[in-house]
């Protein structure tokens, strides 16, 4: 039967001694907790492996997405699954399923647990086992080597990144280390390695030779492909490596494409926000393409994409990327709750809500979708409001909510480890930048709301309401004029491309004689299309209820 071992799981299940932990089972044998293995999950690890030979990927996908996680909330809730060691056996040693085992073993516990240093060293180690088996394969056997779902390939990448930034982030806290701890750290500098981090993505992007794919498939110009390589692609060119042959497999392509977005990612944990647009040159964000196969990459790019821009100060941009990435999500919610990562994808929402509202805070926008304005108020009317007012610590509160979880390329020094050591250094460099650009805003949303109400004022009386000389006043017109010309515009291709586009901001104005001259962008609303859905909901409605009164007239008369 289809996915025939959720009946095994439930049967088992039915006769319970089930619960959190190893609880239930007490450990045969005086054997450790992680050595022991109940029966159902020796059946499980027998039956996975079956499928990861068979290159059953629709199977594995369900495993992936459904079993696995079904096992874990019974058997392993607060404690870690069985080691690889002790399920060795089981699966005669394979190689390959013992470093997806190990991969999945050791990415429950950085979600349920707290993984100790061996820990985070031994999973840096099972990717370097996982990297180097799919970059070694020969050309003839590369497409045969494996072959899993695209969200588990995502998730392989995705946990490798956040991994590498969360090892960065902890090593710092030195006062919180042992003399062991910090002894390991000294004698093993190397591991999480940003430089090592991005060499790896590179490779398998050159590997993959998904750019030569892209372009052959006129997903991406031949340009935008250079562009991409020059940052993200290797020594391989635009074809990669083979002349491109691996992107004939499904692992390599899509593993090779999501380097690609992992490298936007990483250059925008560093604060490399030019660089990390460059890699994502060929990626034309308007389009379907690859990056929308799995719903957790599409929500990175647009995040971190919209991020980019946000601190480039390109806030339509921005404006544009995380709005129609909210759209979307808003649009999916049903489906998208199904999903085991449900609770990841709410987060992203919610940040991205925050990064929208710092967007539309310095750069007011007539453009954004009524709904998504109403959700944003929602979420975060209080902070919007003082935003407007200038209040500097909304903007701090909002940006630390929002933000990524930057980190610092290089390590702490550990032989000073009384000294000043900020795990959050990184942040703090990131919000002053930002928090600079929101000085030389401080009375320019006042400004606007006076320049709203006029179509016409005198710089004087203007100069009187904002309580400023005259010669302040016209400084602040110069600054908001400056910010909305020098406001580039994406249209298509390069994302660093962009020109000024007149009608993007709220509102323009000219001086002429002392005097302000004022004109509103603001679309004319038409309010036939809303009226046209509500009918449609109405009568959506009426005929709900008439079938709800015809049931209910049905079963009084049968009773």
């Amino acid at each position: 039967a289809e996915h025939g071992f959720d009946a095994v799981i439930d049967a088992e299940g039915s006769h319970g001694g089930h619960g959190g932990g190893h609880g239930g089972y007490g450990g045969a044998d005086g054997d450790s907790a992680d050595m022991y293995v109940p029966e159902v999950i020796k059946k499980f690890v027998v039956y996975f492996n079956k499928q990861i030979q068979a290159r059953n990927v629709s199977e594995i996908h369900f495993i992936y997405e459904n079993t696995f996680n079904k096992l874990t909330d019974r058997y392993y809730k607060t404690s870690p699954w069985p080691a690889a060691e002790a399920i060795a056996g089981l699966v005669e040693e394979d190689p390959v399923f013992m470093m997806l085992y190990k991969e999945l073993y050791y990415r429950h516990i950085y979600a349920k647990l707290q993984p100790t240093l061996d820990q985070r060293f031994e999973s840096w180690e099972n990717y370097g086992v996982i990297f180097d088996f799919l970059l070694t394969q020969p050309q003839g056997e590369g497409a045969s080597a494996l072959d899993l779902p695209n969200q588990w390939l995502w998730d392989i990448l995705d946990e490798y990144i956040y991994q590498f930034q969360d090892f960065c982030r902890w090593r710092s806290r030195l006062k919180a280390k042992t003399a062991d701890e910090i002894e390991q750290l000294k004698e093993n500098g190397q591991l999480y390695s940003a430089v090592t981090v991005l060499q790896t993505l590179r490779r398998l992007a050159n590997r993959s030779g998904i750019l030569g794919l892209l372009v052959q498939e006129g997903a991406c110009t031949q340009a935008a492909a250079e562009a991409t390589v020059a940052v993200a692609g290797g020594s391989g060119g635009v074809k990669g490596e083979a002349d491109g042959a691996f992107a004939s497999s499904n692992v390599y392509r899509m593993l090779g494409y999501f380097a690609i977005v992992g490298q936007l990612r990483v250059h925008c944990l560093l604060g490399d926000y030019r660089t990390a647009l460059k890699c994502v040159a060929c990626i034309a964000m308007s389009k379907r393409g690859l990056f929308t196969r799995v719903t957790a990459c599409h929500i990175a790019v647009c995040y971190y994409v919209g991020w980019c821009y946000l601190m480039s100060r390109r806030y339509v941009d921005a404006t544009r990327t995380f709005s129609s990435m909210l759209i979307y999500l808003a649009r999916t919610r049903a489906y998208l709750s199904r999903s085991s990562q449900y609770d990841a994808i709410l987060k992203k929402n919610e940040q991205m809500h925050g990064a929208l509202a710092l967007c539309l805070c310095l750069c007011p926008q007539s453009t954004v979708d009524d709904n998504l304005l109403s959700a944003l108020n929602d979420k975060f009317a209080d902070k919007i409001a003082r935003m407007q007012r200038g209040d500097e610590s909304a903007f701090e509160d909002v940006f630390s909510f929002s933000c990524p979880k930057f980190v610092a390329p290089c390590a702490p020094d550990y032989d000073d480890v009384g000294g000043e050591h900020h795990a959050h250094e990184a942040y703090r460099l990131q919000m002053r930048l930002f928090l600079k650009e929101v000085r030389q805003q401080a009375l320019l949303p006042t400004l606007r709301s006076y320049l709203k109400l006029y179509s016409a004022i005198d710089t004087s009386k203007l100069a009187a309401f904002l309580d400023l000389p005259p010669a302040a006043c016209h400084a602040q017109l110069q600054a908001l004029k400056h910010k909305a010309a020098h406001a580039k515009v994406w249209t298509q291709g390069d994302p660093l491309a962009g020109a000024p586009t007149p009608g993007s901001q709220e509102l323009n104005f000219y001086v002429s004689d002392q005097l302000v001259h004022v004109t509103s962008n603001a679309p004319t609303k038409r309010y036939s299309e809303y009226f046209l859905r509500q009918n449609a909901k109405f009568d959506e409605l009426v005929t709900q209820l008439a079938k709800s009164q015809d049931a209910t007239s049905a079963t009084t008369t049968s009773a």
